[in-house]
């Protein structure tokens, strides 16, 4: 038995030696053909065989292969599976198709090497550039509205240079910004920088909203992450010229407000039915002598003349894009122009771009992004309370803009103000900003797997803007004004990384990142003035010799910040990553400058479960939790980089100059923090549908509140971290393909994207169980959201006429509508109460569609929001006939008390009709159609011909089409607690043509 065993161990030996003797070494990397980033985790197996390995978190692989074997099969999620030969080869290097764009999108998650959205432990959402370029706005983010699930973009006026308010997943504080960070290709900017680049140079826009991928940025990310990255060349593609325009108008993008108010024979007939002696009250006489006065048929829209009925837009953009060797290039120059539709509003923009990327050997690349920009901007200034364009529909239609001759009146008879088209041309503010937005790094690859990476940016501007009364305004004749002011921000950033990314045990993958980062910032100014000014011509600071006057004035902030993160995944199947990071701000006391922020999460991808692998339906499903803090350090206020210091200030005592503590400090002063724990799940089935559902819980601690003090102490308030607030919701997200069908190029694919969004105040200051925001009709009340506190309209009494309030409890933060406890006698501070009504809208979201065929393409876009309530104060001058007598008003005001049994809206005349109470805050809920393009793509066989042009495009878009909402105020998109006199928003009609050669 013993010989047998030892001549089939021999045997064995023998034909074990034989095979190892044929087999030989394969190496190669795996990269995708759409980036060019490594594919970590991908499969390489032995074609006919079972002899495989896994792809290293560089995308590197070796596999020894028997000498009779001809190709490997390399596979990975979201691509296609590609056989390459390896006849006569030791090196296989080899780039997988994308199949599916929704697994393979590359997604920054906070410094280091991006990753493929699939592989994300995070809970993010990216915008490509098809969804932002070419839109007829000149802010970028408005066309993101209604984009991602939990990213709410408010536009709050038509003013072209306007910059909307930005919000990811409700409110993070009651008084700090609420604002995301923004990011540049990895440089800190603010929002208003954003309106100063080309949208068009945008390769995508990345929402960062978990901590998982937000607490590695620490300080300010409390709020979210939006991360932008610009577009670069590339060596894979032949270079490329693209040259796009497009021209269209603007309009008023709803004019139900404007079509609320009286014509001239309303006004004129409700007058005459006033009752003789009251305010407003006319005889016929009276009408008859108006109608001799000013024209037996005039009748004014005023609204069409404070407002222009159309403007002109226009914006063409130009890019040069490829690469040679081993460097990429892109370099682009725009231009943008869009009047505003009030008068003195403007629009104008210039901007060069240059990105330049190399690898100059296998260890080193660097890059360099140029961006600058230059703007001409005005804006109309009379909104709120001013009649000369808020308010200016109070104007009865009765007064005439020309005179019998058809000109223009610049003084407008009757109505005893300036013609608003000749105050606009002699009171203007013409205002320009200079910005430069430079990236650079260099990045090391020494040894395999890791990366040393240096960056530096800036993110600055000089803003020039001048306040101008010119001498020939009648209303100052010969007595013109001037105030000119400078303003210069830059804010620099470097940043160092360190990261190292390997393998081991086959199925083992591992990054860690270690980082360093400063920030520091200085902004300041100085200004002049003077009037004086006798001649148009002649209207420098120093042609006034009277009221001159200067300052000066100048603030500066610095971050530095220690960060690290480690990453894990075994099998490419469970994913786990951690961060840290410590961030250190002048803005804070020297006793608690520094503060740690932290997060973990977790990934694990159920479809790659044997129990799921076979499932053919389910193409993915993949569930996500992470938890963590970050921080906030912006005040939102002015003066918010000294709030923590004593501070001094001049004065002028007995005529000498002399010191005041103007400020008392706080030395404590800290971060505002703020942990949030998400759990996501995400899945795509039949190929066709996919979904993604996010729940999140913030908390909100030791927030920067202003707390209020005895007047006694010299001080009104005095910062501290104080209060808690909690913001809990859904994410949701859907898309599905209902049709496609790939050699037709015919698509199908509507979507679906909401956040349903709630917030709790869950403790105060000293406490307090409620706080009134003076001035606001707000309040914070424990338990309960931050609501509306005014006071609560029961009715009009229909038998005396009288209106009639809810008188509340002891304590104001409690509703109480008791019938048994009414008055008729109104008194602001008396009746306010908690009126239920929160300040925040719950539901925010959007829909649209996407479809094509044969070179057409179809994209519709809906956004809306519900639950959202907003204080109309225009409806306090517009619904108060005996307040504001002989001025236009609603035509509801004609339903008021005459007689008992009437029920009516408004009590009997000489009664205020209109109250600062619950009655002016109204449902500005509101969908609209935000943005619709049709287009069409020149097949390429009859471009060939041209031998020059590679693409040929035509597109037509529409914004703000259209508006469906309960609001009667101008416009629902207002994102504040109260509206008066806005600049309502415009709907633009545009076509375009896109080139290509």
């Amino acid at each position: 038995m013993k010989k047998v065993l030892l001549v089939l161990l021999a045997l064995c030996t023998f034909v074990l030696n034989d095979v190892f003797a044929q087999s030989r070494k394969i190496t190669g990397k795996v990269l995708g053909s759409d980036d060019g980033l490594p594919v970590t985790g991908a499969t390489v197996r032995v074609v006919n065989s079972t002899i495989g390995v896994q792809t290293d978190a560089n995308g590197n692989f070796s596999i020894n292969v028997p000498s009779n074997a001809t190709s490997l099969a390399i596979s990975f999620i979201g691509f296609t599976t590609q056989n390459v030969s390896i006849a006569g080869k030791d090196v296989v290097d080899v780039k997988l198709q994308a199949n599916n764009n929704q697994l393979t999108d590359v997604v920054v998650i906070g410094y280091g090497s991006g990753k493929r959205a699939a592989n994300v432990v995070g809970t993010v959402s990216t915008v490509s550039s098809k969804e932002i370029e070419n839109k007829p706005v000149a802010n970028a983010f408005d066309a993101l509205q209604g984009k991602v699930a939990g990213l709410q973009i408010f536009t709050s006026s038509g003013e072209p240079s306007e910059t909307p308010s930005i919000r990811i997943n409700g409110v993070g504080s009651l008084t700090a910004s609420s604002s995301p960070l923004f990011l540049l290709d990895g440089i800190p900017v603010d929002q208003t920088t954003i309106t100063s680049l080309n949208p068009n140079d945008f390769e995508d826009v990345t929402v960062l909203k978990d901590a998982s991928s937000t607490s590695i940025y620490g300080a300010r990310a409390a709020n979210g992450v939006i991360y932008i990255t610009t577009k670069k060349g590339s060596t894979n593609r032949p270079s490329t010229i693209q040259i796009t325009t497009q021209a269209g108008i603007a309009k008023i993008a709803n004019k139900d407000f404007f079509n609320r108010l009286m014509n001239a024979q309303q006004l004129l007939d409700f007058r005459l039915n006033i009752p003789t002696g009251l305010p407003g009250a006319l005889t016929q006489q009276g009408v008859n002598d108006i109608r001799t006065q000013f024209g037996a048929n005039t009748d004014t829209k005023w609204y069409d003349y404070f407002y222009k009925d159309q403007t002109p837009t226009f914006q063409t953009v130009a890019n040069v894009n490829g690469g040679g060797g081993k460097t990429t290039y892109y370099v682009s120059a725009g231009y943008y122009k869009q009047p505003g539709l009030a008068y003195r509003s403007n629009y104008e923009r210039y901007t060069l771009r240059s990105n330049i990327n190399s690898v100059v050997n296998n260890w080193m690349q660097f890059g360099l992004n140029l961006s600058g920009g230059y703007d001409i901007r005005q804006t109309n200034p009379y909104g709120s309370n001013s009649t000369a364009r808020g308010l200016g529909l109070l104007a009865a239609p009765y007064y005439p803009t020309v005179d019998p001759s058809g000109n223009d009146y610049t003084f407008i008879p009757g109505w005893n103000a300036y013609n608003p088209r000749y105050r606009a041309s002699k009171n203007i503010d013409p205002r320009n900003k200079t910005s430069f937005n430079p990236t650079g790094y260099i990045q090391l690859t020494p040894f395999k797997g890791l990366t040393l990476k240096s960056q530096a940016g800036l993110d600055a501007y000089d803003y020039r803007f001048s306040t101008i009364r010119l001498p020939s305004y009648l209303g100052s004749i010969n007595n013109g004004s001037v105030r000119e002011e400078f303003q210069r921000n830059i804010t620099r950033t470097v940043t160092n990384t360190a990261e190292y990314r390997f393998s081991f045990l086959q199925k083992n993958h591992m990054s860690v990142l270690a980082g360093q980062e400063s920030i520091d910032n200085s902004f300041s100014g100085f200004w002049g003035s003077s009037t004086g000014q006798v001649d148009d011509r002649l209207i420098l600071l120093n042609n006034g010799p009277s009221s001159r006057d200067l300052a000066s004035y100048k603030s500066e902030y610095s971050f530095h910040s220690l960060f690290g993160r480690v990453s894990y995944d075994f099998d490419t199947r469970y994913f786990v990553d951690a961060s840290i990071r410590q961030d250190k701000s002048s803005r804070f006391g020297a006793n608690n400058r520094s503060a740690t922020f932290w997060s973990v999460g977790g990934m694990w991808k159920l479809k790659e479960e044997s129990f799921l692998k076979e499932v053919n339906w389910l193409d993915d499903l993949s569930l996500r939790v992470s938890t963590g803090t970050t921080g906030n350090s912006d005040f939102g206020v002015d003066n918010q980089n000294y709030l923590s210091l004593a501070l001094g200030s001049t004065n002028t005592y007995n005529g000498g100059a002399g010191l005041a503590i103007s400020a008392p400090g706080n030395p404590d002063l800290t971060w505002e923090k703020q942990q949030n724990t998400t759990f996501d799940v995400t899945a795509t089935v039949f190929d066709k549908v996919r979904l993604d559902v996010a729940f999140y819980n913030r908390v909100t601690t030791q927030m920067l509140l202003a707390v209020p003090y005895a007047y006694t102490t010299g001080y009104s308030s005095i910062y501290q971290n104080i209060g808690k607030l909690k913001n809990w919701g859904w994410d949701v997200s859907l898309d599905f393909d209902v049709y496609k069908n790939r050699s037709k190029k015919a698509y199908i694919t509507p979507y679906l994207n909401f956040n349903f969004n709630q917030n709790k105040v869950q403790e105060l200051f000293n406490g307090k169980n409620y706080w009134v925001q003076q001035g606001t009709g707000v309040a914070w009340v424990v338990g309960q959201p931050v609501s509306f506190l005014y006071p609560i309209w029961k009715g009009v009494n229909s038998q005396t006429g009288l209106p009639e309030w809810y008188v509340p409890g002891a304590d104001p933060g409690v509703t109480r509508k008791d019938d048994n406890a009414i008055t008729n006698t109104f008194n602001t501070a008396g009746l306010q109460q908690n009126t239920g009504i929160g300040r925040y809208p719950k539901l925010n979201g959007g829909f649209g569609l996407n479809a094509g065929y044969q070179g057409f393409t179809l994209a519709a876009q809906f956004s809306f929001s519900t639950k959202k309530y907003l204080i109309n104060n225009d409806r306090y001058f517009y619904e108060n006939p005996s307040q504001f007598a002989g001025y236009n008003q609603y035509t509801t005001i004609t339903d008021y008390w005459k007689q008992p049994g009437d029920v009516t809206r408004f009590p009997k005349y000489g009664v205020q009709f209109t109250q600062f109470d619950s009655r002016l805050i109204e449902d500005a809920s509101f969908l609209r159609l935000k943005v619709f393009t049709l287009g069409y793509s020149v097949p390429e066989s009859l471009l060939k011909r041209t031998k020059a042009i590679k693409g040929l495009n035509l597109f037509l878009t529409g914004r703000n089409l259209l508006t469906f909402t309960k609001y009667t105020g101008p416009d629902p998109e207002v994102d504040s607690n109260l509206a008066l006199g806005t600049n309502p928003n415009t709907k633009q009609y545009t076509i375009g043509l896109d080139v290509k050669f």
